[in-house]
């Protein structure tokens, strides 16, 4: 209550903020993020600023897997889609000249992984061979420190920490922000004022640590105790999710009905574009308590639906 009353005491509470966002609530984030201000500007969230990212673009380059909502957007807007493995995109087999490449981390949904020192700086080499490089950082408190491609543009949203009507995410432009808003603004002044103000009394860490920090230690403690039947091979890594991809033959919806049965947060590999049959586990909402109860139902689930 104290911040919202502090935001809505200002004099400017309910002018029109600068295009680019409120300056303390930009500040504020870059202060949080560890990026410079000049550079960040306030965004409604990721989703809106997918039609400005992909303007001129020849194709959108997706990392394999990922969340789907992006490729789905730029073929809705006429964009061919092209996705690959990142050691493919890494290597720039398939890349096409004045390609927007889209990747996720740290933490990529659904299988966690986080770039590279390395990875990072050849995204840097395909930025410099004119491509757009765009990280998602949706998961940025699972690794705050990760590395990054200085020539990428960064995006991200509170909508992991604080729910998906937040309507308040950010984008980061190596050589600056510049004076328009790239698109969709973010919350109503007052709003950004609250927002800053919560920010800068470290409200944002203590979301994290419910939201995606506890979670992602549930799920390398069930990923390091999980005993998984031959052919299933997991994949996991900083983020409060996994993937296990299945033997071939296996049916990944009985999969996803035998694990969900089980009392699992269950989904299916197809929505994040797996190239073979997979299921996602994710371990948001779950309690320290329940951890090994996953472990003992995934157990019987898989040893039940796997083949001989």
């Amino acid at each position: 209550m104290r911040v919202a009353r502090d935001a809505l005491s200002g004099e400017d509470a309910w002018g029109t903020s600068a295009r680019t966002g409120a300056p303390v609530l930009r500040h504020a984030l870059a202060d949080h993020l560890g990026v410079p201000a000049a550079e960040l500007a306030v965004t409604s969230g990721i989703r809106g600023q997918v039609a400005s990212l992909l303007a001129g673009a020849t194709a959108l380059v997706v990392e394999r897997p990922t969340f789907l909502s992006v490729p789905r957007l730029a073929a809705q807007y006429g964009v061919p889609v092209v996705a690959l493995d990142w050691e493919d995109i890494l290597d720039g087999r398939g890349v096409p000249e004045g390609a927007t490449v889209w990747v996720t981390s740290p933490a990529r949904n659904p299988d966690g992984r986080t770039l590279t020192r390395a990875e990072a700086d050849r995204l840097d080499e395909l930025a410099g061979a004119g491509r757009r490089v765009v990280v998602n950082q949706a998961y940025h408190w699972c690794v705050p420190d990760a590395p990054r491609p200085r020539a990428a543009i960064l995006v991200g949203s509170l909508h992991k920490l604080a729910g998906g009507g937040t309507a308040l995410g950010w984008q980061v432009t190596p050589g600056g922000a510049g004076p328009d808003r790239p698109a969709a603004g973010g919350p109503p002044t007052a709003w950004q004022h609250a927002w800053a103000s919560f920010i800068g009394a470290g409200g944002l860490e203590l979301l994290a640590e419910a939201a995606l920090e506890a979670p992602a230690r549930r799920c390398r403690r069930f990923a390091s105790a999980v005993r998984l039947p031959s052919g299933v091979e997991l994949r996991y890594g900083d983020g409060p999710s996994l993937s296990l991809l299945l033997p071939d033959g296996t049916s990944e919806e009985a999969a996803v009905e035998a694990l969900g049965g089980q009392g699992l947060a269950v989904g299916a590999g197809a929505a994040f574009g797996w190239d073979r049959a997979a299921v996602r586990l994710s371990f948001t909402g779950v309690s320290e308590s329940q951890v090994a109860g996953c472990v003992e139902g995934a157990e019987k689930a898989l040893a039940v639906r796997s083949p001989a």
